[in-house]
């Protein structure tokens, strides 16, 4: 095989391993965000200018030394900030105007001066060396706002770490190591690029939906915790993690409080607007009880118009101070229907867990309670009895 045969062998290899990549990236999960969406489409141009910056490499030695010269510095770094996008659209963030600017002028900067040291003064050494230089800009960035994101996204963002930080490895240590092995006037060889691009592709592909996927899982596993009305955590919330709240507790030495709530004759309500007004009733409740909770607070609806709140790290009096305040909230706040305005009202109950209940336990005691302050009137909030 002649050496112009065995660089279109290599060219065809990494066109069909591009093809397979982009053409999977279609059959990746769209998440709903509106910027994360948009990910999938950065990961296509990421692959594709990988593809044009081998091609640009292959120029050389097939005869088009200018139009590898003119191209491949170019499509390297504009490959590398194409994975900066796809991060930045992995994590939801947009880029602003300033931030796209700043990004044209840098590959207009870097073009610029590849072309002066090939046109005007021709150093191989120090043209590489300076897209060595501009792409840990982009990859700089992208390994920042990876790593900011890992604790929250645990499971498949060190994928894609994983490829950047070799990526940037390779470029800090690598190339400079690489080119100083090179004789002066010999042009970076074929084989050792489509090795490299090689191996940089097949990571990303496997990083990338890695990520993705660990994003939809995150995202279902929420889901199934949370009440598709009120957006507030269901009853598998409460079997699955409540207990594990109230372990948290005692480790740390502190109390747990629950309040059970139910909105007072919220039948009517149903009867008289129709069951999609009650609907933005129950809504509208759950924001009005929410915006008094604190951040460690969590809502959780039982059932119906019946809702729990688990305190952590909240005595008994402060719990009853907090239903209280719930209580006026509820009876002095409007909710505005399609066609009336209505007021709600609820009633409360108020509960510990001492050293050797359970989560149920004061679950039950909360309900005691509230079935007291039902039977006493309604639109009150009344205390477990000890």
């Amino acid at each position: 095989m002649s050496n112009t045969e065995h660089i279109y062998f290599l060219i065809g290899i990494l066109s069909l391993l591009v093809t397979v990549g982009v053409v999977f990236t279609f059959a990746l999960p769209v998440p709903n965000h509106r910027y994360k969406a948009q990910s999938p489409v950065f990961a296509r141009l990421f692959l594709i200018s990988v593809w044009f910056a081998f091609l640009a490499i292959c120029l050389e030695p097939l005869g088009y030394p200018l139009a590898s010269a003119a191209t491949l510095n170019l499509c390297i770094l504009l490959a590398m900030y194409m994975l900066l996008m796809v991060v930045m659209r992995r994590y939801g963030l947009p880029l602003r105007p300033l931030e796209a600017a700043g990004i044209v002028c840098h590959l207009i900067l870097c073009e610029a001066v590849s072309l002066y040291f090939y046109l005007v003064n021709d150093q191989v050494l120090i043209r590489e060396l300076i897209v060595s230089a501009c792409v840990l800009v982009p990859l700089g960035m992208a390994l920042k706002l990876i790593y900011r994101h890992i604790p929250q996204n645990k499971g498949g963002d060190e994928m894609i770490f994983v490829v950047v930080a070799i990526t940037t490895v390779g470029v800090v240590f690598g190339v400079p190591v690489y080119l100083s092995m090179l004789e002066e006037g010999e042009s970076v060889s074929t084989n050792v690029a489509f090795v490299a691009i090689f191996f940089l592709t097949i990571l990303f592909m496997l990083g990338f939906p890695t990520s993705l996927m660990q994003s939809l899982f995150q995202r279902l596993s929420t889901q199934v915790y949370i009440d598709a009305l009120t957006g507030t955590k269901n009853r598998h919330f409460l079997y699955k993690e409540a207990p594990k709240m109230l372990s948290h507790t005692r480790r740390h030495n502190q109390p747990l409080s629950l309040v059970a709530c139910d909105i007072d004759y919220f039948k009517a309500v149903n009867d008289k607007f129709g069951h999609p007004m009650g609907d933005i009733a129950l809504r509208r409740f759950t924001e009005i009880v929410e915006t008094s909770l604190r951040d460690g607070d969590t809502m959780i609806r039982m059932g119906g118009e019946e809702f729990l709140i688990l305190l952590p790290n909240s005595k008994l009096m402060e719990a009853s101070t907090l239903a209280e305040r719930l209580c006026e909230q509820v009876r002095s706040s409007e909710i505005q229907l399609e066609k009336a305005t209505i007021t709600l009202t609820a009633s409360f109950g108020v509960a510990g867990i001492s050293d050797d209940e359970t989560i149920f336990d004061g679950i039950r005691y909360a309900d005691e309670a509230l079935y007291r302050a039902k039977a006493s009137g309604r639109d009150q909030v009344k205390r477990a009895q000890s």
